[in-house]
């Protein structure tokens, strides 16, 4: 009895552990066609992952001459980062094959489209392998709609994506996601300012208004992602932002303390409309560290203190030491050039001080120069520079893929004016891999 109890119980742990140590698991979602009378023919058997999508054929016998994957376009995030997306596609012998990159020679980047024969393999695998968690608490058609033979598939009903649909409170169910809490503004962040990253999760577009004391800041501005576009001001109170992208504000607070101190105990307001309504109000307190920035007016008058300091010794030193001077003077007759040798020193002494101090207050002001420069000129123009180079990127894969398809009309061209049998259906071979 007691031998059964404890093969029970390591069966029971065994299985936790094995719960325990796999990361995700989600149920499958079966997708296929549903006809004009409401039946339904299942196709693909879907599983997502937070890194991984499977997609596996019901009949791993069927083939399909066309398979296409079509990106959603609100999501713009995996559009970005497609290059990141590989597929390895799985054989018969259920073994993946070795990973190509998603958008290959069959990815149209216009169309957001990749098209594949699928005839001997019997699913495929889609890997991200960038660090943005592309598939992480997304349903498979917030990221792609699936064809099989021009014919779009639908999930089965009993098996929807509600089953995988992440859990109120969490996830896609918040309307927006803002970074910060609250706002600190001191010695550390005064000069670069700070940036409040307000993202829209709901998978709708939504409409929010922005309200930012203005008056004591040296700048703000609210910045649309990811196309680092600015908002006008005369629709901060009231602008759209589209599913899967948001804005950033920037905020640089004076350098004046009276000024900064005045920001101390102020809000930002962050107000999600619906319809005409406020639905929800998301206020974010600014704080002000003054303790540490009022320790600056006390620098002017430290270089008159240490003059008058260095002068005191000198004084006391030429009193105590005018005695043996004086003795000194009955014998040798240099003793009335000393006390012009001290003068001279302490002139030389305060002077130097002075300059030093001058020069330190010169480096300061010229650095504050060079930041403020750099925060109001260099970055935007950073930024706009990478937003064309982003866009050069896919101007040139675009091209890529035009030119590659000339070549291959080209080639064919060729090959029919040339006679050679079988020109045009050694082009069209099929390329799925076994």
């Amino acid at each position: 009895m007691c031998f059964k109890i404890i093969r029970y119980l390591v069966i029971a742990i065994s299985f936790g552990a094995c719960f325990a140590f796999v990361p995700e698991l989600s149920f499958a979602t079966t997708y296929g066609v549903k006809d004009s009378k409401g039946g339904f023919t299942p196709k693909v058997s879907v599983e997502m992952g937070k890194k991984e999508i499977l997609i596996t054929k019901v009949d791993p016998h069927e083939k399909f001459k066309s398979f296409a994957l079509i990106l959603n376009r609100k999501s713009p995030a995996l559009i970005r980062n497609i290059n990141l997306v590989n597929i390895e596609w799985i054989a018969s012998d259920n073994h993946p094959t070795k990973p190509v990159p998603f958008a290959g020679p069959t990815y149209d980047p216009n169309k957001l489209r990749f098209e594949e024969a699928v005839t001997r393999s019997i699913g495929l695998k889609l890997v991200d392998k960038s660090a943005r968690n592309l598939f992480s608490g997304k349903n498979f058609s917030d990221l792609f709609s699936m064809y099989v033979d021009q014919q779009l598939l639908v999930p089965q009903e009993g098996t929807s994506e509600s089953d995988n649909a992440v859990k109120m409170g969490s996830g896609r169910d918040i309307s927006i996601n803002i970074d910060k809490t609250s706002i600190t503004f001191n010695d550390n962040n005064i000069k670069k300012g700070e940036i409040i990253n307000i993202d829209n999760r709901s998978g709708l577009d939504q409409t929010l208004g922005v309200e930012i004391p203005e008056k004591d800041l040296l700048y703000s501005q609210i910045v649309r992602k990811p196309e680092q576009t600015k908002v006008p001001r005369e629709i901060w109170d009231k602008f759209k932002v589209t599913a899967d992208s948001g804005v950033f504000v920037v905020l640089i607070p004076d350098p004046d303390l009276a000024r900064l101190s005045n920001l101390n105990g102020k809000q930002i307001q962050v107000k999600v409309y619906q319809g005409d309504k406020v639905r929800e109000t998301i206020k974010i307190p600014i704080k002000t560290s003054t303790g540490e920035t009022g320790t600056a007016p006390e620098s002017p008058k430290s270089p008159a203190v240490q003059e008058q300091d260095l002068k005191t010794p000198t004084k006391t030193a030429g009193s105590t030491s005018s005695a043996p001077e004086s003795q000194k003077s009955q014998t040798v007759g240099t003793s009335p050039q000393k006390p012009a040798q001290s003068k001279e020193q302490e002139t030389r002494t305060g002077w130097s001080i002075v300059g030093i101090w001058i020069l330190q207050i010169f480096n300061l002001v010229a650095l504050i120069g060079v930041t403020l420069y750099g925060a109001f000129f260099l970055l935007p123009k950073v930024q706009v520079i990478e937003a064309r180079m982003s866009k050069n990127e896919m101007f040139l894969h675009g091209a890529r893929e035009a030119i590659r398809e000339e070549l291959d009309k080209t080639k064919e061209e060729i090959l029919r004016e040339c006679g050679v049998p079988g020109g045009s259906s050694e082009l069209e071979k099929d390329k799925d891999l076994p």
